[in-house]
């Protein structure tokens, strides 16, 4: 099983264990128990992980990476048990983690000060709120992803585009109107590029 195969290799560093369907709470409590030296791990389209399996994960205290990306069931109360135990943490995907509200962004951003790259793309209950609370407290921010996150306003999107390296999802520079006004032959959009 998972479980014995986990058990044998606690020097282990780097999990891929994206889009798979068999990943649950108990292979979570596994990983948490039996790598301690982990760096890396991507659980990205676990349908069946929830905030008990995360609390098992915050066991990893040294991990950097985490991408938990499609996995529906995760909530506040899970990025709250990744927050107080990842100081470490400076990767983290949550898109499309829909329970994630603003509480569980202001959570990450307090405790994972270390944060490069934030990956929350599709999380609709995130605000203002959460997403200031990532710029004040996580300065080395080099990558943001808020497409789909829709309850964000032009002020502290502009906020984060002063602050942020790399920030996806803002309305004014969406690639796909780019790639529209370059591509698509009418009148109407020759007449935009002329003034462009």
């Amino acid at each position: 099983t998972v479980g014995n195969l986990l058990g044998r290799s606690p020097r282990l560093q780097h999990i891929d264990m994206g889009d798979s369907s068999v990943v649950d709470d108990k292979v979570c409590f596994h990983i948490g128990t039996n790598c301690p030296r982990l760096r890396t791990l991507s659980l990205r389209g676990s349908p069946q992980i929830t905030d008990i399996g995360l609390e098992d994960i915050a066991m990893c205290r040294v991990l950097q990476r985490l991408d938990l990306s499609f996995c529906h069931l995760i909530t506040d109360e899970g990025m709250v048990s990744i927050s107080r135990n990842m100081p470490e943490l400076q990767l983290l995907c949550i898109a499309h983690c829909t329970d994630v509200t603003e509480e569980g962004v202001q959570a990450i951003a307090k405790g994972c000060r270390n944060l490069v790259y934030l990956d929350m793309a599709h999380c609709r209950r995130i605000t203002d709120r959460g997403l200031r609370s990532v710029l004040r407290h996580c300065p080395q921010l080099a990558y943001l992803d808020v497409r789909g996150v829709n309850n964000l306003t032009t002020a502290e999107l502009r906020r984060a585009e002063r602050q942020v390296q790399e920030v996806h999802g803002l309305p004014w520079k969406d690639v796909i109107a780019t790639d529209l006004i370059s591509t698509v032959d009418t009148p109407r959009f020759r007449i935009r590029e002329q003034f462009d």
